[in-house]
């Protein structure tokens, strides 16, 4: 399953870059939605760019998952979420993404690409949600992409609350 995004924020590019690469931004972010179970298990120049990855334990309701996904969930809960910033020093800047949950059998990657247009960042991101498990594959991957295209809408909408607490954005 395919997830595709466009998202603007009124400000500039570079400007949102710096905010996407700031552990404070990440610390606040997850302080805002209730989550202070996560930890950084990365965060910080690689040699192939900047890689920020993200770990937290979270807790699955079973009863919301279709039976044939639960017997993949298991007990390793935890979600992964990492960006790898390839390109920082000049426009588009772009990130590889990655996103995978426990031992479930669905490899999520993609891209993240930040342009700017009349000073105003246009952030764009291509996700696919994969999975080689015979079968229900299929279906694995479309619950977990759908869950993704969930996280993202949220993920916007925090971000832009944070940077209207920062004063970075109005609230127009």
């Amino acid at each position: 399953m395919k997830v595709e995004r466009q998202q603007s924020y009124s400000l500039p590019a570079q400007q949102l870059l710096t905010v996407l690469t700031d552990r404070h931004f990440f610390e606040q972010r997850h302080a805002m939605s209730g989550d202070i179970q996560f930890r950084f298990d990365a965060f910080g120049e690689q040699a192939n760019g900047f890689l920020i990855r993200i770990l937290r334990d979270i807790d699955i309701p079973m009863d919301k998952v279709p039976s044939f996904a639960r017997r993949f969930i298991g007990n390793n809960k935890t979600l992964l979420q990492e960006f790898l910033w390839v390109e920082r020093q000049s426009l588009p800047y772009r990130a590889h993404y990655r996103f995978a949950l426990g031992n479930v059998p669905v490899e999520v990657h993609g891209e993240v690409t930040i342009t700017e247009v009349d000073g105003i960042a246009q952030q764009h991101m291509l996700m696919e949600a994969k999975s080689s498990v015979p079968l229900i594959g299929k279906k694995l991957a479309t619950m977990v992409g759908e869950r993704v295209d969930k996280a993202l809408d949220s993920d916007y909408r925090s971000t832009l609350k944070y940077l209207r607490q920062q004063g970075l954005i109005s609230d127009a």
